[in-house]
Formats: C-alpha cells, sequence, structure tokens
C-alpha cells in the first residue's frame, strides 16, 4: 500500500458528474479505444462543453461509469452505460501519469478511494434537480 504522503506528486482519480446543460448538444467528448491497450479514452473534450466543466480531460482512462468499473468492458457497452440515465453521467477518469502511478502500485483505482477529487457541471441557475444518478460514491 502507499502512504497519501507518497502520492502527493501525482494527480489524482476525479469522480466527474457532467449534465447536459440547454444550448450544448450532448456531454461534449468523444470517446475511443487505443488499438493493443484495454479500456476507453477520453479522445477530445469539447471547449465550453458540460464535460469539460465538470474536469473531463483529452487522454482520460474512463475507470468507471455511474458507479461501474468498465476496465474490461468494450465501446459499445461503455456507450450504453454513459447513455443509461438521461441528461447525466459520472464518469471517474484517470490521467496518463495517475494510471501509471496505481498500476505500478497494483492499486484499482475505484470511486471510494480517500484521494478522489469530486467535480462536476453546474447547474445552471434556478434549475432543479430531475434525476440522480445510481452509484455508489462515499
Amino acid at each position: 500500500m502507499f502512504r497519501m504522503s507518497e502520492s502527493m506528486d501525482v494527480r489524482a482519480p476525479r469522480l466527474c458528474h457532467i449534465r447536459k446543460v440547454p444550448g450544448f448538444d450532448g456531454y461534449g467528448f468523444n470517446l475511443h479505444a487505443e488499438r493493443g491497450k484495454p479500456g476507453q479514452f477520453i479522445d477530445k473534450v469539447d471547449e465550453g462543453s458540460p464535460a469539460a466543466a465538470a474536469g473531463v480531460l483529452g487522454g482520460d482512462r474512463i475507470v468507471e461509469v455511474n458507479g461501474t468499473n468498465v476496465s474490461l468492458e468494450n465501446h459499445q457497452q461503455v456507450v450504453e452505460r454513459i447513455k443509461a440515465v438521461p441528461d447525466e453521467v459520472v464518469l471517474l477518469v484517470v490521467d496518463f501519469d495517475t494510471e501509471a502511478f496505481y498500476s505500478e502500485r497494483n492499486i484499482v483505482v475505484s470511486a471510494t478511494m480517500p484521494n478522489v477529487v469530486m467535480m462536476e457541471t453546474p447547474r445552471p441557475p434556478g434549475h432543479q434537480s430531475s434525476n440522480t444518478v445510481s452509484g455508489t460514491y462515499t
């Protein structure tokens, strides 16, 4: 196991709650798989998009979608999970350095880790909560 002081040089996993917003079509990111590399990755994040506002970055690997680990799922399965809840999704993502740090130590990244940074797309002013994304986030 690692000590928190050891992880200070590493960016923490990010739990990004992305909500669709009026005036923007979709979440604003492209999903892709890399040949010879397991997992699904964020290819591009549109400037000013809900995904950008929630802290998603190009090159991030998606670890969980709505509380479910998707590391071994194919592209279509991950897309279905992203679309499962209308208008919002929660992605646990890691950048290259963060993934390498935990992989080298055989640590499985999850939303329950104490150093996960939670980020979200701000709600528009006066917007009432409608859907709640299911999953376990503590």
